[in-house]
């Protein structure tokens, strides 16, 4: 999947935006789950309706996130029923036969619960880096027998779409792909909020422009494209730092990345 819609550079950056929000996220399943969680780096692909598809994860959950204060919009999380019924007996304290485990209304809250934790801190990051607030509404689960229910319900015409892989591994339980899909929109407005200037009418094909004011404020505001260049090229003036190695975030390492690289918050000053 490709797409010409899209510079190599808004890809890049999306791509270390979700890296970042993520990387918070998994810290906060880690915490409620208590158990060491890390996810890889995200891998952003550009799909067209009749290009994408996700048949290797039938049956699916998604699970829908709208944002509601800062960004506005939405995306949808797609995991597998089986990582679902996993991380519901983690959260349960026992476990479930195959043929008895149902996406009811207690484990679809269950759901919810851990996915609310998770994208609240992701949006708590996104607050961080680009200096507004950014809230999300409760996220809504559902089951997904066939893609073609999952297209029928968000991907109306054959508009490009933003689809995020990364890998979820939760310590002796979940090693597995997730989604995220969002709208070209949607994705505007992240690049946006991280520090591109591109007018909300015109098409992604245009050069990025970054705002006037190019220089980093000490905390919180927007990123300069220099800023930007520096942190997807992992340039070590990031105000992120990236883990020391490529693929796998540790939990350290994203605890340390969001101190700013200082002291991490389970060390005593």
């Amino acid at each position: 999947m490709g797409s010409n819609s899209f510079s190599s550079l808004e890809i890049d950056a999306i791509g270390e935006i979700l890296n970042i929000s993520l990387g918070a996220s998994a810290t906060a399943i880690s915490n409620m789950l208590d158990r060491r969680v890390d996810i890889t780096i995200p891998v952003v692909e550009i799909a067209t309706r009749d290009a994408f598809g996700f048949q290797y994860m039938e049956p699916a959950v998604g699970v829908e996130i709208n944002y509601v204060e800062g960004l506005i919009g939405r995306n949808v999380m797609l995991l597998k029923r089986a990582d679902v019924k996993t991380i519901v007996e983690i959260l349960m304290g026992r476990e479930y036969d195959d043929d008895e485990f149902e996406l009811d209304e207690i484990n679809m809250s269950a759901v919810c619960e851990v996915m609310n934790q998770m994208m609240g801190a992701s949006a708590t990051a996104l607050s961080e880096m680009i200096g507004i607030s950014v809230n999300i509404s409760p996220p809504k689960s559902y089951e997904i027998s066939k893609v073609e229910m999952f297209k029928e319900k968000y991907l109306i015409d054959d508009d490009e779409m933003v689809v995020v892989r990364f890998v979820l591994r939760i310590q002796d339980a979940v090693e597995s792909e997730f989604l995220n899909v969002m709208t070209k929109e949607f994705a505007k407005k992240l690049i946006v909020g991280f520090g591109f200037d591109i007018d909300a009418e015109d098409s992604f094909n245009s050069d990025p422009v970054p705002q006037a004011a190019q220089e980093q404020p000490s905390s919180g505001g927007m990123m300069s494209q220099e800023d930007i260049e520096k942190m997807v090229s992992g340039g070590n003036t990031s105000p992120k730092e990236e883990p020391s190695s490529g693929g796998m975030m540790s939990q350290e390492d994203i605890e340390k990345m969001l101190s700013g690289g200082s002291v991490s918050p389970k060390e005593e000053s």
